[in-house]
C-alpha cells in the first residue's frame, strides 16, 4: 500500500495539471472501484487513456492488490499460530489438572501418617521416661543401651517418614507451580477474530477457569496438610535428636563413673515409684520394642539364618542315614555331635556362627540365640557325658534362665539387687562344687570355663555390695553367659571339624567290613584353637557395650563410605558382601557336590537316578544365584554385568570353546539324562560305574578301582553305552557242550531247575536253553537268562557254573573236552629204495 501511495505522488508530480483526475483514480482503487457501476469504469478508462498512463496505473493497481492480499494472509497466519499455541496451552493445563487430580485421588495416607507420627511420639516419650527431665536415681547401663537402640530406630523411622512427606510435598508444589506458569502465558488470553473460534475459546476458558479454581483449592488443602505433617515430623525429629544427645551423655557419664559412683542399691527409691508404676512391665515393653524393631529391620538376614538351619539339618541327617546304611550302630555315632543329634547340631552350628554376621544385634536378641544354642547343646550332650557333668550342666542351664530373666529387667528396684546377689551365690556354689570334684570331668576344658565364670561372679558380689550396681550386674551377666557362650562355641568348632572328619571317613571306608568303628575328634587342640575361642567369646560379650561401639563405629563408617575409582563408585562393605556371598554359594555348592558323590547317596537305584540329577542341577542353580545375589548385594548395576558377559563372549570366541562345550554338555546331561549316578557305562575304552556328574567333567570308577575323569563333552560326542539307563536288569549267557549220547531232555530239565533255584535269576522273562549245533566233540548248547542287576553278573555266572558242574556229575552227564584223532603217515624212504 505504501508503494502504491509513493507511485501516486510521483504521477501527480509529473502530471500537475491532472492531479484531480489522478486523485479520483486513487480513490477508485482504494475503495474497490471494480465493484462500482459500468459508467464509472468507462470514465476511469477514459481518464487513464487521456493521461497516457494506462500501464503505470495497471501496475500500481496490481501491486496494491498483492500488498492487500499479503497483509490479509499474514494476519490470518498469525491468528492461526496464536490459536494453535492457545490450544496447546489449554491441553497442557488440562493434562496438569488431571495429573493433580491423580496425585490427590491416590489418597496419601494423611490419617495413617498422622497416627504413625503420634505413635512415634508416644514411643519417644515412653523411651526417655526417667532419663530426660526428672531422672531415675539409679540409671542402669542396660536401660540406657536399650533406649539408645530405640531412639536410633525412632529417628530412622521419623527421617523415612519425613522423606516421604517431603517427596509428596514437592510433587504437589511442582504441579501447582506448573499450572500457575501455564495460566500466566499471554497466548492463553488471545481472543480469536473468527466468530466460531471465539465461541470455542469462550467455552474452553470457562471450563478451564472452573477446573483451575477447583483443583487449586484441593491442592492448597493437600499442601497445607502435608506441611502440617512435615512440621509435626520435624518437631519429633528434633526432639528425638536432642534425646539421643542426652542419652549418649548419660551413657558416657555412667561409663566414666562405673568404678567410682556408689548408690544404695538395696533401698527402695521413691523416685522410681513416681516415674514408673511398674518397672518390670516397663522393662518388658522396652525389650519388646527393641526386638520388634530389630526383627522388622533384619527380616531377610533372619530368614537366611533359618534357611541355613534347615539346610544344615538336612545335610547332617543325610550323613547320619549314610552311616547307618553302611552298618554303623547308633551307639557308635554318639562320639560325633553332628551324627548324634543332627537337628540340634544344625541349630548349634548355624546360630553360633551366623551371629557374627548379624548387624549388631541387641543384647536381648543375642541372649535368645544363646538360649536356643544352649538347649541344642543340652540335647547333644544327653548321652555323651557322664551323670556328674550332666548335673553340673543342667545347673548352669537353669542359672542361665534366671540370669535371662534378670537381663530383661532394665529398671532397678530393690528386689532385683537381691536377685543378682542370689545368682552370684548360686554361680559361685556351682564353681566351687565343680572344682572340688574336678577329677570327674571328662574334658578339663569345661572345668576351666566354669571357674572363669565363677571368678567373675566373685567380683560381681564385691562391686554389688560396695554400691557399684551397673558394674556388679555387668560382671554377673558376663559370668553366666561366658560359660554358656564358650561351651556353645567350643562344641560348634568341634562340629566344624567333625564335618571334615565325616567326609574323610566316608571316603576311606571299606564297605565290605562287618565291624566298623569311628574315631572321634581328639580332646587336645592347638593354641590357635583356644585363642580363636577366646577372641570369639570376647567379641560376643563386649559388642553391646558403648566402648566397643565407639571403637567399631569409625571402622564401620569407613567401610560404608562411598569411594570412587574413575567413574566407578564402590564401598568396602559392598566388596566384603560380594566376597562372602560368593564364598557361601561355593561352600553350599561343594556340600551339594559332596552329597551327590557315590559315597554319599543311599544305595537305592531309583532314588539315585532322580536324586543325582537334581543335585547336579541344584549345584548349577546355587552357583548362578550366588553370583547374581553377590552382584545385587554389592550394588553392582546390571549394565556392568552385561559388560562382563560381553567380555566372556569374546574369551569364548578366542579360546574357551572346549570349556564352554563341557559346561553346556553338563547341562544337557542334567536335563536329558543319558547317564545317571551309579549307571554302568562304556565310553571309548573306559568302562565302569558313574561316580559323579560335575559341571565341567564327570568321574567314572572302573572295575579296577581307578577314578577316570571324563570331560562332559566326550560323554556326548563319543559312543556311550549305558547298561543300566532304562533298567538294571541284564541278560547273560553260558555256553558249553555235552557228550554225544546224552539224554538232552533230561539235561534241559536239570538246567531249568538250576536256574529256578538261583534267587538272582529272573523267571520273567523266562530263561531259554538252546542246543545250537553238533560240535566236533560235543552237542553245543547255550543258557540265556536275565539277572536282577548288572552288578550281579559275574557272581551269578560263577554260581550257575558250579551248580551245573555238580548237577551234571550227579546225573552222569559228561561235558567232554576237545578230542582230535591224529593219524601219522610215515614214508619209508629206505624201503622204497
Amino acid at each position: 500500500m505504501l508503494n502504491f501511495i509513493f507511485q501516486y505522488i510521483n504521477l501527480t508530480h509529473k502530471n500537475k495539471g491532472n492531479s484531480f483526475k489522478l486523485f479520483f483514480i486513487f480513490l477508485a482503487f482504494l475503495f474497490s472501484i471494480p465493484a462500482t457501476s459500468q459508467n464509472t469504469k468507462k470514465e476511469l478508462d477514459s481518464i487513464v487513456k487521456e493521461l497516457g498512463i494506462k500501464d503505470k496505473v495497471t501496475h500500481v493497481f496490481l501491486e496494491g492488490k498483492a500488498e492487500s492480499e499479503k497483509k490479509m494472509r499474514q494476519e490470518k497466519y498469525i491468528n492461526y499460530q496464536k490459536i494453535q499455541k492457545q490450544n496447546k496451552l489449554f491441553n497442557l493445563i488440562e493434562s496438569e489438572i488431571q495429573n493433580a487430580k491423580f496425585q490427590i485421588n491416590k489418597r496419601f495416607d494423611y490419617k495413617d501418617i498422622t497416627e504413625e507420627i503420634h505413635q512415634l511420639k508416644d514411643w519417644e516419650e515412653f523411651a526417655v521416661k526417667g532419663i530426660v527431665g526428672k531422672k531415675i536415681e539409679v540409671l542402669t547401663d542396660r536401660n540406657l543401651s536399650s533406649i539408645s537402640i530405640l531412639l536410633d530406630e525412632l529417628l530412622k523411622r521419623a527421617n523415612n517418614r519425613l522423606k516421604k512427606i517431603n517427596i509428596e510435598n514437592q510433587q504437589l508444589s511442582r504441579t501447582q507451580e506448573k499450572i500457575d506458569s501455564l495460566v500466566a502465558e499471554k497466548n492463553l488470553y488471545y481472543v480469536p477474530t473468527d466468530s466460531v473460534s471465539r465461541e470455542i475459546y469462550r467455552l474452553r476458558s470457562e471450563k478451564m477457569n472452573t477446573d483451575i479454581n477447583l483443583i487449586s483449592g484441593r491442592l492448597k488443602n493437600a499442601v497445607d496438610s502435608i506441611q502440617t505433617l512435615e512440621i509435626m515430623g520435624d518437631r519429633l525429629k528434633y526432639k528425638i535428636e536432642s534425646d539421643i544427645i542426652e542419652n549418649d551423655r548419660l551413657r558416657k557419664l555412667e561409663l566414666s563413673q562405673m568404678f567410682t559412683k556408689k548408690v544404695p542399691i538395696f533401698e527402695q527409691f521413691t523416685i522410681t515409684k513416681a516415674l514408673l508404676d511398674d518397672p518390670l512391665a516397663t522393662s518388658i515393653k522396652t525389650n519388646y520394642l527393641v526386638m520388634y524393631f530389630y526383627l522388622i529391620n533384619n527380616k531377610n538376614s533372619i530368614l537366611t539364618m533359618l534357611l541355613l538351619i534347615i539346610g544344615t539339618a538336612i545335610y547332617f541327617e543325610l550323613q547320619k542315614r549314610k552311616f547307618l546304611d553302611l552298618g554303623f550302630k547308633k551307639e557308635m555315632l554318639i562320639e560325633l555331635n553332628i551324627l548324634n543329634s543332627p537337628i540340634a547340631a544344625a541349630f548349634l552350628v548355624v546360630l553360633s556362627l551366623y551371629q557374627f554376621l548379624l548387624p549388631m544385634p541387641p543384647l536381648i536378641f543375642s541372649i535368645i540365640i544363646w538360649t536356643i544354642s544352649t538347649i541344642s547343646l543340652t540335647v547333644i550332650m544327653w548321652n555323651s557325658i557322664n551323670t556328674f557333668v550332666w548335673k553340673i550342666w543342667i545347673s548352669i542351664f537353669l542359672l542361665h534362665l534366671i540370669a535371662f530373666f534378670d537381663t530383661l529387667i532394665l529398671i532397678h528396684f530393690k528386689g532385683e539387687s537381691l536377685l543378682i546377689l542370689g545368682i552370684n551365690i548360686i554361680g559361685i556354689s556351682i564353681g566351687t562344687y565343680s572344682f572340688i570334684n574336678r577329677s570327674r570331668f571328662q574334658r578339663k576344658i569345661y572345668l576351666w570355663y566354669i571357674l572363669a565364670g565363677t571368678i567373675l561372679q566373685v567380683f560381681s558380689i564385691y562391686y554389688l555390695i560396695n554400691g557399684h550396681y551397673n558394674l556388679g550386674k555387668f560382671l554377673m551377666t558376663k559370668g553366666v553367659y561366658t560359660i554358656i557362650v564358650i561351651h556353645s562355641l567350643y562344641n560348634t568348632l568341634i562340629a566344624v571339624k567333625e564335618i571334615n572328619l565325616v567326609s574323610k571317613i566316608l571316603k576311606v571306608i571299606d564297605e565290605d567290613k562287618t565291624k566298623k568303628t569311628i574315631n572321634g575328634i581328639p580332646n587336645q587342640f592347638s593354641i590357635g584353637f583356644y585363642l580363636l575361642l577366646f577372641l570369639s567369646c570376647f567379641l560376643l560379650m563386649t559388642r553391646n557395650t558403648m566402648t566397643f561401639q565407639n571403637f567399631v563405629d569409625p571402622f564401620r563408617n569407613s567401610i560404608s563410605e562411598p569411594r570412587n575409582l574413575g567413574s566407578i563408585t564402590f564401598t568396602f562393605e559392598n566388596i566384603i558382601i560380594f566376597v562372602l556371598v560368593i564364598l557361601l554359594s561355593g561352600f553350599i555348592s561343594k556340600v551339594v557336590s559332596f552329597l551327590a558323590s557315590d559315597s554319599q547317596i543311599i544305595k537305592s537305584k531309583d532314588k539315585t537316578k532322580k536324586f543325582g540329577s537334581w543335585l547336579f542341577l541344584s549345584r548349577i542353580t546355587i552357583v548362578t544365584l550366588g553370583i547374581l545375589v553377590a552382584f545385587a548385594s554389592a550394588g553392582i548395576p546390571l549394565d556392568k554385568i552385561t559388560l562382563i558377559i560381553s567380555a566372556l563372549g569374546v574369551g569364548i570366541g578366542f579360546g574357551m570353546q572346549s570349556l564352554v562345550n563341557n559346561l553346556i554338555s553338563g547341562l544337557i546331561i542334567a536335563f536329558e539324562k543319558p547317564v545317571n549316578l551309579d549307571d554302568i557305562i562304556e565310553v571309548g575304552t573306559q568302562s565302569g560305574k558313574m561316580k559323579s556328574i560335575g559341571i565341567r567333567s564327570s568321574v567314572v570308577t572302573t572295575y579296577d578301582g581307578a577314578d577316570v575323569v571324563i570331560p562332559n563333552g566326550d560323554l556326548l560326542n563319543q559312543n556311550l553305552t549305558n547298561w543300566t539307563l532304562g533298567s538294571s536288569h541284564r541278560r547273560s549267557e553260558i555256553r558249553f557242550g555235552v557228550a554225544y549220547g546224552t539224554d538232552l531232555e533230561l539235561t534241559k530239565k536239570l538246567l531249568f531247575e538250576i536256574l529256578e533255584k538261583n534267587k538272582n535269576v529272573l523267571m520273567k522273562p523266562m530263561p531259554v536253553i538252546w542246543f545250537t549245533k553238533f560240535g566236533d566233540s560235543s552237542i553245543d548248547l547255550v543258557l540265556k537268562y536275565w539277572i536282577k542287576h548288572f552288578d550281579y553278573d559275574n557272581e551269578v555266572k560263577s554260581e550257575l557254573i558250579m551248580a551245573i558242574d555238580k548237577t551234571l556229575k550227579e546225573n552222569n552227564i559228561v561235558i567232554p573236552f576237545a578230542q582230535q584223532d591224529i593219524h601219522i603217515i610215515r614214508n619209508d624212504i629206505e624201503s622204497e629204495n
